[in-house]
């Protein structure tokens, strides 16, 4: 009698409704859901910050419906994904009212793998003038690992680099558990797939153990860069498109004063800015704008601790920054 009793009140409450996702095919081998898919979101026991939308015909959150001859594609993860925050306060959606034509082709859980699948897919089918990529401490520290099914992966073979798909099957079982809305309070409200998984580096070793693991890690990292930033320039010079890496900061230690533990493992963000910068590509880091922010006006761009994702500061800096990089 309890459960039923909070079965049906919780119909009447924002409950987190999750969105379904599209399975995948060779053809289509990307993260995304089913299109024109309504959606609730809420976050946390007290469905905090409810929020509805509509999945595009593309499946994607928070975009227009794709057409080609776009101004710019703007590509990543549950940051740009932003079930969070209303259209009009994201990065796409103020890039799209001051340029027209702006996209976005984001899935939570995407990572660089990802990022360079929807870009061989999208930018010869829309020829963005402007492909924005969006990166976070987390693609560097997983760079050489998979991030699950409907993702893709950095395969590291004897000829070199590679990117593979893993294919996503709905679960029917999974479908039948979230027609309840207690089962989806508990699932998605109560973030229950966050405490199974979570995210960590497992179980700590040795000195000797880490300096090697760290050391393979980092050649592996540099390895798929490599293979990225090569593939993304052939796609420059094919299309014409400029890319451009919207480059998150360590919110956690500017919000202590740098007393806080880094995202980025040592020398990642490092490293990474000096390869986009003799690379050539175009650079929005967040990391000096969000300093000066929180110092002049001790405001959060996030959630935290609630949810430490972009709130809508964090999406309006981050567009002012890539509309001053290209010149808008």
């Amino acid at each position: 009698m309890t459960c039923l009793g909070l079965e049906v009140g919780l119909r009447f409450l924002p409950v987190n409704s999750g969105v379904r996702m599209q399975e995948t095919t060779p053809s289509t081998p990307y993260a995304r859901y089913r299109p024109l898919q309504p959606y609730v979101y809420s976050y946390g026991w007290a469905m905090n910050n409810a929020q509805t939308g509509v999945t595009s015909r593309e499946g994607f959150n928070n975009s227009k419906d794709f057409a080609d001859g776009a101004n710019a594609l703007v590509i990543g993860d549950s940051f740009i994904e932003a079930y969070m925050v209303p259209y009009a306060d994201t990065v796409q959606g103020q890039l799209d009212a001051a340029l027209g034509k702006v996209y976005a082709a984001s899935s939570s859980g995407n990572g660089l793998a990802d990022a360079l699948q929807l870009s061989r897919i999208f930018v010869p089918r829309l020829h963005p003038k402007t492909v924005v990529l969006f990166v976070e401490p987390w693609d560097l520290r997983l760079i050489d690992q998979g991030s699950g099914r409907g993702h893709n992966l950095f395969v590291f073979g004897k000829d070199g680099v590679t990117v593979e798909h893993q294919p996503y099957v709905e679960s029917k079982i999974k479908l039948q558990m979230l027609r309840s809305a207690l089962a989806r309070y508990v699932y998605y409200n109560l973030k229950l797939p966050d405490w199974a998984q979570g995210k960590g580096a497992g179980p700590a070793a040795g000195p000797a153990a880490d300096a090697a693991q760290r050391a393979a890690a980092v050649a592996r990292r540099d390895k798929a860069m490599d293979y990225l930033l090569k593939e993304l320039d052939g796609l420059q010079r094919q299309y014409g498109s400029r890319f451009v890496f919207l480059v998150d900061a360590d919110r956690a230690t500017i919000y202590a004063n740098g007393k806080a533990k880094s995202n980025w493992l040592p020398g990642d963000r490092e490293y990474l800015l000096a390869r986009l910068r003799a690379g050539g590509f175009g650079i929005v880091d967040m990391e000096p704008v969000f300093n000066e922010h929180w110092n002049n006006y001790r405001e959060r761009m996030d959630s935290l601790p609630m949810d430490g994702h972009w709130n809508k500061v964090g999406h309006k800096l981050a567009a002012e920054g890539v509309l001053k990089l290209i010149g808008k």
